[in-house]
């Protein structure tokens, strides 16, 4: 319910924005949004068990690739995976929609399936990621 608040709230505050410019608002719906991706790698790391975190995913992102089309590959990859999968609630599943909230006006395309990692290795990838463009901004 908090994500979507703020992708609305996201939407309201780009619909009147310049289109090339950032605003205040804008960059910090951006770090809150980061930060609740953080927030949920970390929660995910601690919670799944280690059966789930080596499950072999599509490679969406790496460290020296963070970008916005990545972390929209992350999402396609993540959206894949239903939370009973995973062993969780669907309520606590928000990775996948924090990513897409992030990255709402990219079009990415599916990472290629001929690279795969372990799930777990994906999340650290995301989480280092996200921490990078959150000091950035």
């Amino acid at each position: 319910m908090k994500t979507l608040a703020l992708v609305l709230l996201f939407i309201a505050a780009d619909a009147t924005a310049a289109p090339t410019t950032t605003t205040a608002s804008e960059k910090n719906l951006q770090h809150v949004i980061l930060k609740e991706i953080i927030h949920s790698v970390k929660h995910l790391n601690s919670t799944l068990e280690d059966k789930v975190k080596k499950m072999m995913v599509l490679q969406a992102v790496t460290h020296g690739h963070c970008t916005h089309e990545n972390l929209c590959k992350a999402a396609t990859v993540l959206q894949e995976l239903s939370a009973e999968t995973l062993g969780l609630e669907e309520k606590n599943w928000l990775l996948p929609r924090q990513l897409v909230a992030y990255t709402r006006n990219i079009q990415c395309k599916s990472p290629a399936p001929d690279h795969q990692i372990q799930l777990q290795d994906l999340l650290q990838n995301i989480h280092y990621c996200a921490q990078k463009m959150f000091t950035k901004l």
